[in-house]
């Protein structure tokens, strides 16, 4: 947490070394900025941009994809509701969407009792009509594992697996419902993402999941 703390620190302090830098016409005080914001760049690139990961790091990027998950159960519920906008219901999508390493990933879900788990890409699978036939839908995600830590790829990645239980609360009406409940896996991985610090675009890892089988 305060490795966190410290990185985000530095993040927002690069920010303001940038703004001061415009607004400040004296030289000295420019120069110093300068400096700082050197430090508190390299700073930022030492721990994001490193080509190989520590161990220490990679198992906060696990706790990280854990988070990610039950963040994507969390999102279900919300997309699922008969409440939101349309605009609500896209700003949702696509946060479901940034989750993920691609739209193309396959879920494999269980929702409707009396259908089979399908194979279904993100896309399709927040496009179907599964959400709307009951009167609401509850999505839980608990007791999630690290099934495979992090490992290092050819491509320079890192991939790693999560095994998880995954809870469906169907209401067909206000006084029935049926709960479906299975074990599951998903892949997860750490991949280089560019991002934009102030005037710099810096390539940094980011923890994406994949797909839920």
């Amino acid at each position: 947490m305060r490795k966190h703390m410290f990185i985000f620190g530095a993040i927002l302090a690069y920010l303001l070394f940038c703004s001061k830098s415009c607004d400040s016409p004296n030289p000295e005080d420019t120069t110093s900025i300068e400096v700082e914001l050197g430090k508190t760049k390299d700073s930022i690139k030492d721990e994001f941009e490193s080509e190989d990961l520590s161990r220490k790091t990679l198992r906060a990027f696990e706790t990280k994809a854990k988070e990610k998950l039950v963040d994507f159960s969390d999102y279900l519920n919300l997309y699922a509701g008969h409440s939101l906008d349309d605009t609500m219901k896209n700003q949702v999508r696509q946060a479901i969407s940034e989750l993920f390493i691609s739209d193309s990933i396959i879920i494999k879900m269980k929702v409707l009792p009396e259908t089979n788990e399908n194979n279904l890409k993100l896309n399709a699978f927040l496009t179907s009509d599964i959400f709307a036939i009951y009167d609401s839908v509850g999505f839980r995600i608990d007791s999630v594992e690290v099934l495979k830590h992090l490992g290092r790829k050819a491509d320079f990645s890192y991939a790693g697996i999560l095994k998880f239980t995954q809870s469906t609360d169907v209401f067909l009406s206000p006084d029935n419902s049926k709960i479906i409940t299975a074990h599951k896996t998903v892949d997860f991985s750490a991949v280089k993402v560019n991002r934009t610090f102030g005037a710099d675009t810096l390539q940094i890892w980011k923890v994406l999941l994949g797909n839920i089988e």
